[in-house]
């Protein structure tokens, strides 16, 4: 079974090359949801992220994810101290996960939506990594469209490797400037390829 990580910008359509991924049998994890199961469910994660930022990023005696991310996004040090958190507990889950799909055998591939993958130097942890690139100006309007802000984008976006050193360092490229129906002929085609080696 191939251990797949899909890599790329804000708003490039990572998630939904893994959806396509899905259809076409492989087993799916998402580190966004993830990090949204440890924030709202693993007491440790919770206390020390409370411990972190203070009581402020709580709202209804839960964290407040976007709270959080206003803060880390305009603090490097937070970030940096945010991401040593979660990073680790991030990377176990993925593992568990990859060993338990890897024992009931049913899928050719394990593919794991993980935008900072070659930023935290985990590229070896996989078979393959997909980086999916898309124009700039279309991201950034996906991403407005699903409520939020331009500064956000930006934000979010400079702390990750820029889209030409992602495709460089990755094994396959899939550009999503096209219709749902075109990126779909790019992942079949992708899984050709793979299924072949």
């Amino acid at each position: 079974m191939k251990k797949i990580a899909i890599t790329g910008n804000v708003a490039t359509g990572k998630s939904t090359v893994c959806r396509i991924l899905k259809d076409h049998g492989a087993s799916t994890l998402s580190s966004d949801t993830i990090i949204h199961q440890l924030l709202a469910n693993d007491p440790s994660c919770i206390e020390q992220v409370i411990s972190l930022f203070g009581s402020k990023v709580i709202t209804d005696k839960k964290i407040d994810r976007k709270k959080v991310a206003d803060i880390v996004f305009s603090d490097e040090e937070k970030l940096k101290a945010l991401e040593s958190l979660l990073h680790p507990l991030l990377l176990r889950r993925i593992d568990e996960e990859f060993k338990k799909v890897e024992a009931e055998g049913k899928e050719n591939y394990f593919v794991v939506e993980l935008p900072l993958v070659q930023e935290i130097g985990r590229e070896k942890d996989f078979d393959l990594i997909v980086a999916v690139v898309s124009d700039n100006d279309e991201a950034m309007k996906r991403f407005t469209q699903a409520g939020f802000t331009r500064n956000g984008f930006l934000k979010r976006n400079a702390r990750q490797w820029d889209p030409e050193k992602k495709a460089k360092h990755a094994d396959y490229v899939i550009e999503n400037d096209g219709t749902f129906e075109d990126l779909k002929q790019k992942i079949l085609e992708m899984i050709k390829e793979i299924d072949s080696q």
